[in-house]
């Protein structure tokens, strides 16, 4: 986290200051695209199309998650089993039935079909990037600013993101819709859309209680879009 602690340095922000914020850090799943595993497993897919279908609903990406390590994220994600994103990116409208979720067992087969985009896993550090001044934290803003400005330099990202911090352009889809705090949502997953989906440049971000996720209740997340414009 060494360009995050010398930006906020040259940016006079206290060091004590900047550790404590550092300490919020959470782990994220990144699935990238790759044609190299290093004899790894391939941890998920892009474009294609599975053998499971949701009518009226696009394929969006497949991820094998017995192939994504065990600190990757500190949600509940199941061990094994294959998440299937289904989405309309051309009219991600919260009051119509735009997403689905579709989750399968360990032991069931998807045959996927087309031209699928193999994705690859890494571990990479989240913070959020925009924060807000507090008693704890008189600097928050300026630290989101910071993580904003050098998170490239601590990780490249991927098309698929599973838990840590949402990318926030407009609305936090964690914090800005009417969630209750003590039903503890997290986020899930973030896709990235832009051409490969047929839509413009932004962010897909699927949220769920901590405790549906840890029981597999993948029909009761919810999605929202944060588009770049």
């Amino acid at each position: 986290m060494d360009p995050f602690r010398d930006e906020a340095r040259n940016r006079g922000i206290p060091e004590a200051e900047v550790e404590r914020w550092l300490e919020t850090v959470r782990p994220c799943a990144a699935l990238y695209w790759t044609d190299d595993h290093a004899g790894g497993p391939v941890a998920g897919f892009l474009d294609g199309q599975p053998d499971v279908t949701v009518p009226g609903k696009p394929f969006l990406a497949l991820v094998n998650l017995a192939a994504v390590p065990a600190d990757a994220t500190d949600i509940p994600l199941p061990p094994d089993g294959t998440l299937l994103f289904f989405a309309d990116f051309d009219d991600p409208d919260p009051d119509v039935d735009w997403h689905q979720l579709v989750y399968l067992p360990a032991g069931t087969a998807v045959a996927m079909s087309g031209e699928p985009a193999e994705l690859g896993v890494r571990v990479e550090p989240s913070l959020p990037n925009r924060g807000a001044d507090s008693a704890e934290f008189p600097h928050g803003d300026e630290l989101g600013s910071v993580w904003w400005e050098t998170k490239g330099q601590m990780g490249k990202g991927g098309a698929v993101k599973l838990g840590g911090y949402p990318w926030v352009w407009n609305a936090d889809p964690v914090t800005s819709w009417d969630h209750d705090p003590d039903d503890d949502w997290v986020l899930l997953a973030t896709i990235t859309s832009g051409e490969q989906f047929g839509s413009d440049l932004g962010m897909a971000h699927w949220v769920i209680r901590r405790a549906d996720l840890a029981a597999r209740r993948f029909d009761r997340a919810e999605a929202y879009y944060d588009s770049f414009d």
